[in-house]
């Protein structure tokens, strides 16, 4: 009886180890960036370019989950972006921009103008960092995560998890370079501010940050939608 018992006791350990060893693992995390097919987001954009003169506006985008195809075994998503002054004008029937990305490798790459980045890396965890420029030819870029799982409002929405992505947080004497996204569960992107600044270094205005050159845009989620 005791024989038949560490038999069976062997062959539930047997099992039991051969299933977890095949399991896939759990890429926590994708759940902030949808990719379904026709799903579309719309942000209020706000844009300050700093030059010889300030220029200040605001607009709206409408970015839509167009079409895939397949590109050397991987699937590549095509994302029309639409834009127009404000909320009274129709969309143009034609896309001012089409980005594209992907998902392969356990990490989203957004492809924009000819640059590629990684905007995300599974599975998420709070303080994992990843080189967002890995795939172009910029330096190196870390990437990290933080407040993943916490709420966040934006605009006129209230999430109860989100994850935010700080790109960049370096500010100096003679610039600053400040950019993070934040993405909430089953929504994808609410949430974009970058600001690249350089400051006036003459001698009587070095440490004062008077803005030589630059921009600050910031894009908030207004609407979203799934076919």
């Amino acid at each position: 009886m005791k024989k038949v018992i560490f038999f069976l006791l062997t062959l539930l350990i047997f099992f039991s180890c051969h299933k977890k060893n095949n399991e896939v693992p759990v890429l926590t995390g994708v759940e902030y960036f949808p990719t379904d097919s026709g799903r579309y987001w719309i942000y209020n954009v706000h844009s300050i370019q700093y030059n010889s003169d300030t220029i200040d506006t605001t607009f709206q985008v409408k970015e839509v989950i167009y079409d895939t195809f397949h590109y050397q075994n991987v699937v590549v998503y095509e994302l029309y972006r639409f834009y127009r002054p404000d909320s009274t004008y129709a969309w143009p029937l034609q896309p001012d921009s089409v980005w594209s990305f992907t998902t392969d490798q356990n990490e989203i790459t957004i492809k924009q103008a000819s640059a590629e980045f990684i905007v995300l890396d599974f599975p998420l965890s709070n303080g994992k960092t990843w080189n967002g420029n890995a795939k172009n030819t910029s330096l190196e870029d870390d990437y990290i995560v933080k407040n993943l799982g916490q709420p966040f409002s934006a605009g006129k929405y209230y999430f109860s998890a989100t994850c935010n992505v700080e790109e960049s947080q370096s500010l100096n004497l003679v610039n600053k370079d400040y950019r993070n996204r934040i993405y909430a569960k089953g929504i994808g992107l609410v949430y974009k501010k970058y600001e690249f600044l350089s400051y006036n270094t003459s001698a009587q205005y070095i440490g004062q940050y008077l803005i030589d050159y630059g921009s600050v845009i910031e894009e908030t989620l207004t609407g979203y939608g799934t076919p």
